[in-house]
């Protein structure tokens, strides 16, 4: 529907005919008792000319009106919204702010990127999400992605997935980190499939917890070690070593083992047996078939 549109209002059953009229605004929000110049407000789509109906629009839209809404909303053409914008710039009514919010989005984008790798030293990034709502409600999504995409394209800023940095930065270790970092990877590559728990290996490090846990998630990113269920985690080598093992096992004895066969073959207990195996499921390398798995 577009304004000036006329519409009836009936009632279905009986038929009865409440009223009709036009359409003022076809996205209007909803009525709020407190919405004290609403009826002023759509006095002025009905009664006003372009410019004063655009200045009414404005005046209610916190997050300012793109070129797109106002098209919904009048059902004009964009030459007659950029008239009436024009006029109403000139006379101090709205302010045309394009330009200008889009360089000031740009800026705040960066500096809240900065800031967030400068207390975050330890983390790839922040997340798209994140950075959007730090920006405030004032800013509007297509606003944020726009910039956001024309940072990347100049360089300034590297967008991979969910995550945005600064071109070109990589996470700086301090020495103390960087030993505990191998600590960490160690003590998972020695346990090969009888792994501690994450929270007996990170007590044991040099550093704070805080930043023991952001050097465990740097290896789970970097694949040296990989999460098998909320409890485990174990180096990357020791679960490729498990799938050459079941490679064997299936060209000397064939396609199907049990848990109990599995126990054996892999020296482990059920505590371990169990995640790996539903590990191996979600890796396609075996699938369940009743008590019993098939390798693939």
């Amino acid at each position: 529907m577009l304004p000036g549109d006329r519409f009836i209002v009936r009632q279905f059953s009986p038929v009865v005919t409440i009223g009709g009229g036009a359409v003022l605004d076809p996205l209007a929000r909803r009525p709020m008792l407190r919405d004290a110049g609403r009826a002023v407000f759509l006095e002025s789509l009905e009664k006003g000319n372009h410019e004063e109906i655009l200045a009414a629009m404005t005046e209610r839209a916190l997050l300012g009106l793109g070129i797109e809404e106002i098209v919904a909303r009048t059902g004009w053409a964009e030459k007659e919204i950029h008239e009436a914008s024009e006029k109403l710039s000139g006379s101090g009514r709205v302010k045309r702010v394009s330009g200008e919010l889009f360089e000031e989005t740009r800026k705040r984008i960066m500096e809240k990127v900065e800031t967030f790798q400068e207390k975050n030293p330890l983390l790839p990034g922040i997340s798209r999400e994140d950075l959007r709502a730090s920006l405030g409600k004032r800013v509007r999504t297509e606003t944020f992605r726009a910039a956001l995409e024309e940072l990347v394209s100049q360089k300034k800023l590297d967008a991979h997935g969910e995550l945005v940095k600064k071109a070109g930065s990589e996470i700086a270790l301090q020495p103390e980190e960087a030993r505990a970092k191998e600590q960490i990877e160690a003590a998972f590559a020695s346990a090969s499939l009888t792994v501690p728990s994450v929270k007996e290996v990170l007590a044991r490090l040099p550093v704070e917890a805080r930043r023991a846990e952001k050097l465990l998630q740097i290896l789970l990113r970097e694949k040296s070690l990989v999460r098998v269920s909320a409890e485990l985690i174990f180096h990357r080598q020791a679960l490729a070593q498990l799938k050459e093992q079941l490679g064997a096992y299936k060209n000397a004895r064939g396609d199907r083992i049990s848990v109990p066969t599995f126990k054996e073959l892999t020296g482990v207990t059920r505590k371990y047996a169990i995640p790996l195996l539903e590990y191996l499921d979600r890796e396609r390398v075996t699938r369940r078939a009743g008590d019993e798995r098939v390798i693939l």
